[in-house]
């Protein structure tokens, strides 16, 4: 592949990620009432993909793993992203944390059963189906909460949301 190509392919794929975090942007301002009376749902999301694209805050909160080019930049952020959202807006009251661990975490509004996945876009469509439909109701273990805490700060500070 000659660089012009490259170059072309890398473009597509962020414009790609980018309308696909313009819909997620839309998805949460239907969720207009989840606020920590700071930031919106839907700032808190835009500014957590648009942090998820540098190197630099990947390896600084998720360490230095491996992406392949064609990897959505939201790959290997699903934990720390929804539990950030999830202390952020309201936790317990408002949220249900649910995995199909290790594969994959995202939230579920709890007052109107909406799956929210800030990293949905890593996935094939009919992966998430079935995560979705299998997963579980997530018990973190306090030292599972700290390090989670840890990176979730991390990953707030990176993103402009402290």
């Amino acid at each position: 592949m000659t660089k012009a190509e490259q170059l072309y392919m890398a473009q597509e794929r962020v414009e790609e990620y980018d309308r696909q975090t313009n819909q997620l942007a839309q998805a949460a301002s239907k969720l207009h009432y989840v606020s920590n009376g700071k930031y919106t749902l839907k700032t808190i999301v835009s500014n957590l993909r648009e942090a998820f694209k540098y190197k630099k805050i990947r390896n600084d909160v998720i360490g230095n793993m491996y992406l392949r080019p064609s990897d959505d930049f939201s790959a290997g952020f699903c934990f720390v992203s929804s539990y950030l959202i999830y202390s952020m807006t309201g936790g317990d009251t408002v949220w249900e944390i649910r995995d199909a661990a290790p594969m994959h975490w995202w939230l579920v509004h709890k007052e109107t059963n909406t799956i929210f996945d800030i990293t949905y876009s890593q996935m094939k469509p009919e992966r998430l189906h079935n995560l979705y439909q299998n997963g579980l109701k997530t018990e973190l273990n306090p030292n599972t909460l700290h390090l989670l805490q840890e990176k979730a700060h991390k990953l707030a500070q990176s993103a402009g949301l402290e």
